[in-house]
């Protein structure tokens, strides 16, 4: 029944009811029938909004036409291998050169500059269809796509899980908006970031009533091993999450099955850096540099990319070194952080409202709101809920004192739009039943 005819009739019957006389009844059972129909139709609406089917396929429609938009209005897509230090380090790998080279015109010598899951799948890419071609180039986008997509998938599942069906459906209907897919180049970047928010996503699969065996556990720690391997960033979250699995299950001992885990999935990086440099580097070398980029003498902003950056002038870097160079930078940042510890603050509190605006529009500003609001929210109504504000406290942290890029917030974002929707979600409820009250149906 249309939307037209169904307030026909619910006009109808509210005239009868308001005579006051005999008709009422009949008033009564027409509301009554038009509740029942309404209800029908949302039904199966929210089936058809809840089908894994339709979220991946508007996902993934959303993000292949944007795109396809870039790279054929913007820019060639041999441009996103320029100045990217993943596929520099793919190219070397396949050319036979090892892990090394992630600067454009400095010598080949081995690198920890960049974790290396991401690499390993562009060599991977490279291998296949040549060292930055066209081809490889499209591959990578749409791999990127494909993670996008079936991230909206997992998001719906996950909120199912955690907070209900209802937030399960619009987190997932949030995600589908291409909100990364604007017409700017980083949009369709070679980045680990979509690889990573997927990877964060069915993290949050894991809950303590999946976690009964000791195998699981050892299971979850190689997993989050590997996803660490490819975005270190997602560390605190991952311990955070870890910790809140094993408080759940009365501090159990198992978790320690999964440090093992976790542990194992690292040490051949670790060991493999260590052989190199002689030095422990579970996961990369280039804190000091990060950190110089946002705390240097004479920048401008919250960051500073001129100078001596080895993406613009590699020249500093190669006479260095890769380590050397990058215990420069950091002794030179943390000299200018201790001459002028207010001007570091400043940027610390500047940069704190960057992340979780910048690049986006108006409405993406709404979202990050409704996601602190919903984190909020879950921990006042669950005493576990407490995890979720962790969560999205401790990641930025990193950058908040380095500095920001627009790719940067993108592996969190599936959980700041869980969040969002748990939070309208929970200011929408109150609407619904007050409406359920007035017309309640069978009455």
């Amino acid at each position: 029944m249309t939307e037209k005819r169904l307030g026909k009739k619910r006009r109808k019957a509210e005239r009868v009811l308001s005579t006051g006389n005999a008709e009422s009844s009949n008033g009564r059972r027409i509301l009554s029938k038009l509740c029942v129909e309404q209800t029908d139709n949302l039904t199966t609406v929210k089936r058809i909004a809840a089908s894994p089917v339709f979220i991946f396929g508007a996902a993934l429609a959303t993000r292949l036409a944007s795109a396809t938009y870039i790279l054929s209005r913007r820019f060639r897509p041999q441009l996103l291998f320029l100045q990217n230090e993943p596929s520099h380090i793919a190219a070397a790998l396949v050319s036979g050169l090892g892990f090394s080279s992630p600067y454009a015109g400095a010598p080949t010598a081995p690198t920890a500059q960049q974790p290396p899951g991401y690499p390993f799948i562009l060599a991977a890419i490279f291998k296949v269809f040549g060292i930055c071609t066209v081809a490889s180039a499209w591959t990578a986008v749409l791999i990127n796509v494909l993670a996008g997509a079936v991230t909206a998938v997992l998001l719906y599942y996950v909120g199912r899980l955690h907070f209900g069906e209802t937030v399960g459906i619009l987190a997932a209907w949030l995600w589908v908006l291409p909100w990364m897919y604007r017409t700017n180049a980083f949009s369709v970047s070679l980045t680990n970031a979509y690889l990573a928010a997927l990877g964060l996503t069915a993290l949050f699969l894991w809950v303590p009533k999946r976690l009964e065996g000791s195998r699981r556990w050892f299971v979850l720690g190689v997993y989050s091993g590997l996803l660490v391997l490819l975005q270190p960033s997602l560390l605190p979250i991952v311990l955070v999450y870890a910790g809140w699995l094993a408080w759940s299950k009365a501090r159990s001992p198992r978790v320690l099955i999964a440090i093992a885990g976790l542990l194992l999935a690292l040490a051949p990086w670790t060991a493999r850096n260590y052989v190199t440099f002689g030095r422990s580097i579970p996961f990369r070398d280039n804190f000091g540099l990060e950190l110089w980029l946002g705390n240097r003498p004479g920048m401008q902003g919250t960051v500073d990319f001129s100078g001596d950056f080895p993406d613009h002038d590699p020249s500093h870097y190669a006479r260095l070194g890769e380590l050397p160079f990058m215990d420069e930078k950091f002794d030179a940042a943390r000299k200018f952080i201790m001459s002028d510890p207010a001007g570091f603050v400043w940027r610390v509190l500047r940069r704190m409202v960057e992340f979780w605006y910048v690049p986006y529009p108006f409405w993406w500003i709404v979202v990050s709101i409704l996601g602190w609001l919903g984190a909020a929210w879950a921990m006042r109504k669950d005493r576990n809920g407490w995890v979720w504000l962790i969560m999205l406290t401790v990641f930025p942290l990193v950058y908040y004192v380095t500095h920001n890029f627009p790719t940067y917030r993108h592996p969190i974002e599936p959980l700041v739009i869980l969040l969002a929707a748990y939070a309208m979600v929970g200011i929408i409820a109150p609407a619904k039943k007050a409406a359920a009250t007035k017309f309640p149906i069978g009455r």
